[in-house]
């Protein structure tokens, strides 16, 4: 008897237990909020280089351009912490025997982030009279995307309340209290637009501050 008593009380507390959690109404919904701003910064990335029949010519003239490139980036006003320069990469170009290299390809990158529009078409320019083998796509940036968050955050609650209520009311019923929430991510996405000359009418559109998440409610007895 000494053994069973223990047992019995055991069983009646979880029977209380998933009774009480059976009794809960509960309904989750997917709640999604965006921002738009305009972007204030970009990061550039800019390739030298140079296809030589030896490493060594090929690294010279390499590392002439990416000297004149920095100096220039520099003498626009761009902080040295902003500038970053990539290690040397050599590419081998071999025969069509594959037996012996016949030329070498050497790149060098050179990223820049500009927290200043205004002196982006100027860059561009003088870039493009330095020489640059390659110029990718800028990628826009919001230097401050918190706040447009915690807006984007703000329209999500609202977004998943409302779908919630509208649920509740079909059934019959009305939401109660948040059970639960979920939030799935931050999601700050930079625009990517195509290099422009100064010439050009320069639009840089805007970036989408997105917040999303995941909320479970309990909806009151009927």
């Amino acid at each position: 008897m000494k053994l069973i008593w223990p047992l019995m009380l055991i069983s009646t507390v979880l029977s209380t237990t998933v009774s009480a959690e059976e009794s809960l109404a509960l309904i989750t919904v997917q709640g999604s909020g965006m921002v738009a701003a305009a972007p204030d910064q970009a990061r550039l990335q800019m390739t030298v280089g140079s296809r030589q029949t030896s490493v060594n010519k090929a690294k010279i003239e390499v590392d002439g351009k990416m000297a004149q490139l920095t100096s220039m980036v520099q003498k626009l006003g761009i902080a040295t912490a902003d500038i970053n320069n990539a290690p040397l990469r050599i590419y081998p170009e071999y025969q069509q025997d594959q037996k012996a290299v016949e030329m070498y390809r050497v790149e060098r990158e050179l990223t820049v982030q500009v927290r200043d529009l205004t002196k982006y078409p100027a860059l561009l320019e003088q870039a493009a009279a330095l020489g640059i083998t390659q110029l990718s796509p800028a990628e826009l940036l919001v230097s401050e995307p918190a706040p447009l968050y915690q807006q984007a955050l703000s329209l999500a609650y609202a977004d998943a309340e409302q779908k919630a209520q509208q649920l509740a009311k079909l059934s019959g019923r009305k939401i109660k209290q948040v059970h639960q929430i979920q939030e799935q991510g931050v999601s700050p996405s930079p625009r990517h637009k195509m290099a422009m000359m100064a010439s050009e009418a320069l639009q840089f559109g805007s970036n989408q501050v997105r917040a999303d998440l995941s909320i479970q409610f309990e909806l009151a007895k009927p």
